[in-house]
């Protein structure tokens, strides 16, 4: 089983799609099957024990943006209606350990443009104009799985702990923390490679089969 009694993502996904979409944008519905799977599988919520009691869906990106309300909890902050994705609920879960490798790769965006501006042209093909960046030895894969070998779980969560989710911005690494300095360091140790979309797409999918294998 799934969740509850839905025996596959697809079947859950489809249940809760015919809910959003009977309710016209803008008019705030209840539904606590909704409000059930955000307060267990939403990646923050579900650590804090936060249930949303309605929803809305406001015309934006991809159709709509689909929103809680979180004022029947009292927050200290005052937060009322904010953007909750009930899509990815259903997907695998995200981890501390994935926010924190989301933000290492925001981390390293700077010096990756900075090295495609200095190689405008694909360093594989050596003939298409330069239009991605990626860590060529080691891989980021393996230079944020190398990272989490050397912290715990305890660093892991103090490194989230002053992050306020209400806000809505990305997860940046503080400054000065343990996985901060050893992402710089092996960050700085690592060769870039700037290729074009051809080139790019082949070394990704060379990796994902090498990662499959290991």
């Amino acid at each position: 089983m799934f969740w509850r009694d839905f025996p596959t993502q697809t079947a859950a996904r489809e249940a809760i799609r015919q809910i959003v979409d009977s309710h016209p944008f803008k008019q705030p519905f209840e539904s606590d099957l909704i409000s059930d799977l955000i307060s267990e599988r939403h990646y923050f919520c579900s650590l804090r024990n936060l249930r949303p009691s309605r929803f809305r869906k406001i015309p934006g990106y991809n159709g709509y943006e689909f929103q809680g309300d979180f004022s029947n909890l009292g927050l200290a902050n005052g937060i009322r209606w904010h953007t909750v994705s009930w899509d990815k609920c259903l997907k695998p879960p995200i981890t501390n350990w994935d926010r924190i490798v989301r933000a290492m790769r925001d981390r390293s965006e700077p010096s990756k443009a900075i090295y495609r501006h200095q190689n405008p042209f694909c360093e594989m093909c050596r003939a298409q104009p330069s239009q991605e960046v990626h860590h060529h030895k080691p891989s980021f894969a393996d230079l944020a799985d190398s990272i989490r070998t050397l912290v715990s779980e305890s660093e892991i969560s103090e490194c989230l702990s002053d992050w306020d989710w209400f806000a809505e911005d990305n997860f940046t690494l503080p400054e000065n923390h343990k996985i901060t300095q050893l992402f710089d360091h092996s960050h700085q140790q690592a060769s870039l490679q700037a290729l074009c979309k051809a080139c790019h797409n082949t070394t990704k999918k060379g990796v994902v089969r090498k990662r499959r294998v290991q």
